[in-house]
């Protein structure tokens, strides 16, 4: 294991020292004193109240208050919130406040009555109720910060990212600062930001040393010299203030961070970890000045999403994905904390070099748990997935990984997954996903890059298309064949730019909906009805307000269409109402094609085609393994099924379906949406080239 490389941060000396790492039989581990059960669900949240008398745990639509005399279940208060992800109680302790999604609810103790507070909208990840008032400061995935009169219920932004969702918040001492907890962790290249704002005004004041990854939570000091924050990186960071350096940094924990707080004296960080990773989910209690792990918490069976420290700090309790809360004593070390600095930096010059013991990496357990090869082909096809927030996810590994498999030659062996934090439905699915995905057979893993190395072909299936350009990169630069799920990207500036990166990387990839390999649309295209004359095709089309109106599920009728009609569309034009959409585009030499997508009443997938010979009903969806057949076959010859022309035109024809929409229905042409996007596009092509 690793620990802190630090200066004598208490004391401000310049003397750099590195502890060696702890032996696991120097380290205690904790055992538990109670367990707060009964919970059918992730426990995600815990607080204690500023006297110590309760403690509340947060879990799906639902905050559970006990009492901490005896650990009884007190009362249970439920509200439409999702998983809460925060909690906090007022100043006078007469309420609870629990942020889930889009919305806080503040429950009356005594009586249970409750009330709504809305303004964000994606969770809210972090709650403060500021002393000495009726203020709150609640941080959201959103990317903002609002500050609540809790009296009248109106708030106020008082930060805005302009790109990262908010994951952590901190209030100092003082109460005159905010530090934030920002990183998106549906785009692993990007890191994640520390950063410290002004209350009052919201200025900027300074910008911390980055986290490599998301950037999860952010603790004040009691004396408000330093800030520690965590981050999937499973890196802590001890930052000094006053000159905004950083002092050291704690890599005890082997998994993503996913809670700290300092100790009342401020000389221990009790720290919360569980992830994707290899690794144990487990709490840590380490010393400040030392970096020396004190103590772990091992008993959760899964990821530890939380912990809160009564107001002696002599008790912790913790939260985790294994449905239960546990409380557990913190041991304490006496002594002077120079002294043991000084002792440990002493014993580490009298000790002599350790050889160096790598860890079982995830490609060495992989190659171990990996089944042997189909007996049908010699060679199995690794693929690797992105993404674990679609049912398409299970669908293809149930194809790929059948023992009697219809496609041999081919299996899912790693995933790493993502939920859109800004996206109910996205975030809320994974969870379930990656029990169902990991009872096939397939590892779960916390690095692109390395799941990237691992496998011979991707299936890029995050729901959300907006970070499907960063996510598609590190594929297209190790060369390997990616098929990407609808949509291709959260707009047409970024899927003329993926291909670009395509073309620049000469890595092949396509993408399509389910919908085009039915049937029922190969034989029109393949000329059952004779040449095609027009062709009218509808399909559910629900919206989603992260993308363009038709890029989310009115992609599947509009890829019908193309796969009857083909490329060769020039301008289309849109009506729409808030129950349908119409959309009738024009085709070189005259044609006429169109989309209906439908909100309400009778739904599915279809439509009729027009043809030289006669006239004939698409067909019915016929489930995923056609499209899984034509990813196999394009994985082994790297020959794309779908032409780059034609998924173009398609999102050309969606985004010039939403200017119709914005210029009151008139025509628009394909060719002017996508000028617009292929200068756009440039710019980001060459900024992901020159990227190191």
């Amino acid at each position: 294991m690793r620990r802190l490389s630090v200066l004598l941060a208490m004391c401000w000396l310049a003397t750099v020292f590195a502890v060696r790492p702890v032996p696991a039989a120097d380290i205690t581990t904790v055992k538990e004193t109670d367990v707060l059960g009964g919970f059918t669900d992730w426990v995600t949240s815990v607080e204690c109240s500023a006297d110590g008398k309760l403690c509340a745990t947060g879990t799906h639509d639902k905050v559970v208050l006990w009492e901490t005399s005896n650990w009884k279940n007190l009362k249970e208060f439920t509200g439409k919130l999702g998983r809460v992800r925060s909690l906090a109680f007022s100043v006078d302790g007469k309420s609870v406040l629990a942020g889930g999604y889009q919305k806080i609810i503040a429950f009356d103790v005594a009586s249970g009555a409750s009330r709504e507070l809305k303004g964000h909208r994606g969770f809210v990840t972090t709650l403060i109720t500021v002393p000495g008032g009726q203020q709150l400061l609640s941080a959201s995935e959103d990317g903002t910060v609002r500050q609540w009169d809790l009296a009248s219920g109106a708030s106020k932004v008082i930060v805005k990212e302009a790109e990262d969702p908010i994951m952590g918040l901190a209030l100092s001492v003082d109460g005159k600062r905010v530090a934030t907890a920002s990183g998106d962790e549906t785009r692993p290249t990007r890191p994640g930001p520390i950063k410290l704002y002004d209350l009052t005004t919201g200025e900027h004041l300074k910008t911390l040393e980055a986290h490599q990854r998301v950037a999860t939570t952010v603790a004040f000091s009691p004396d408000g010299k330093l800030l520690a924050s965590g981050g999937f990186d499973g890196v802590i960071k001890l930052h000094k203030l006053e000159d905004a350096t950083m002092l050291g940094a704690y890599d005890g924990h082997e998994r993503p961070i996913n809670q700290l707080r300092f100790t009342p004296d401020g000389k221990q960080i009790v720290s919360a970890a569980g992830g994707r990773a290899v690794g144990k989910n487990e709490a840590h209690v380490w010393d400040v000045v030392t970096g020396k792990t004190i103590a772990a918490f091992t008993k959760h069976e899964a990821p530890v999403l939380g912990i809160a420290l009564l107001p002696d700090g002599k008790r912790v309790v913790s939260v985790s994905r294994d449905q239960t809360g546990v409380v557990w004593e913190r041991p304490t070390e006496s002594g002077n904390p120079l002294t043991q600095a000084l002792s440990a930096a002493t014993k580490l010059a009298a000790t002599a070099p350790q050889a160096h013991v790598p860890q079982e990496s995830a490609k060495d357990k992989a190659d171990k748990e990996e089944p042997k090869p189909n007996a049908q082909s010699a060679k199995v096809i690794k693929i690797g997935m992105i993404g674990l927030d679609t049912s398409h996810c299970i669908a293809f590994a149930q194809l790929f990984n059948a023992e009697k498999s219809a496609i041999p030659g081919f299996r899912v062996t790693l995933v790493y997954p993502q939920g859109s934090p800004d996206i109910k439905s996205s975030v809320e699915r994974v969870p379930d996903y990656t029990t169902k995905i990991t009872a096939l057979g397939v590892q779960v893993i916390n690095s692109l890059e390395e799941m990237v190395s691992q496998v011979d072909a991707v299936l890029l299936e995050t729901n959300d298309g907006r970070p499907h350009l960063e996510q598609v990169i590190p594929v297209l630069k190790a060369g390997k064949p990616v098929f990407i799920d609808k949509p291709i990207a959260g707009s047409l500036t970024d899927a003329v730019a993926i291909f670009e990166l395509s073309r620049h990387y000469k890595t092949p990839l396509f993408s399509s909906s389910s919908l085009r390999f039915a049937s029922g649309a190969q034989a029109l295209r393949n000329g059952k009805i004779g040449d095609i004359t027009g062709c009218d095709a509808y399909s559910p089309c629900s919206l989603e307000a992260t993308h363009p109106d038709l890029f989310w599920y009115g992609i599947h009728g509009v890829e019908t269409l193309f796969t009857v009609m083909g490329a060769g569309c020039e301008s289309v034009s849109r009506t729409s109402t808030k129950d349908f959409d119409f959309v009738a585009g024009t085709w070189k030499g005259g044609r006429i094609g169109t989309f209906r997508g439908i909100r309400s009443g009778g739904s599915g997938y279809g439509g009729t085609a027009f043809g030289t010979k006669g006239v004939s009903e698409i067909g019915k969806f016929d489930g995923y393994q056609p499209l899984a057949v034509e990813i196999g076959k394009f994985f082994q010859t790297k020959v794309v099924p779908v032409s780059e022309q034609e998924t173009l035109e398609i999102y050309a024809f969606m985004e010039a379906a939403d200017e119709s929409k914005r210029q009151g229905g008139k025509p628009v042409t394909l060719d002017s949406v996508l000028s617009k996007a292929r200068t756009a596009a440039a710019v980001k092509v060459q900024q992901a080239i020159e990227k190191k």
